[in-house]
């Protein structure tokens, strides 16, 4: 698999999409912000930066992209992250090469 396959995901797939489809974000300047679901807490600590395509949580330190949320929440290695966000990007893992569906 090459780089530019996560790239053209990370292209298709915005980190505000991905993670709103998890859990209910909102706005707060230009990021958003919400309840980080990988700790239990009650003021939202868990930002996300559209600009970056990153998050970061403040109170437990989980950060990073899409895929790496994609893991932690649904329990997946890298590769099963990339093919369920190719799956929603519209495109296809083929022995891990994407292409155009």
């Amino acid at each position: 698999m090459s780089s530019t396959s996560v790239e053209k995901i990370k292209e298709r797939l915005g980190i505000e999409e991905v993670v709103s489809s998890y859990i209910k974000l909102d706005r707060a300047g230009k990021n958003l912000k919400g309840k980080c679901p990988f700790h239990n807490e009650k003021t939202p600590s868990f930002y996300v930066t559209p600009e970056r395509g990153s998050y970061h949580c403040f109170g437990c330190g989980a950060g990073g992209d899409i895929f790496t949320f994609v893991q932690q929440f649904e329990g997946l290695d890298f590769i099963g992250s990339l093919k369920l966000l190719a799956e929603k990007a519209g495109a296809a893992v083929h022995g891990y090469r994407f292409t155009h569906r």
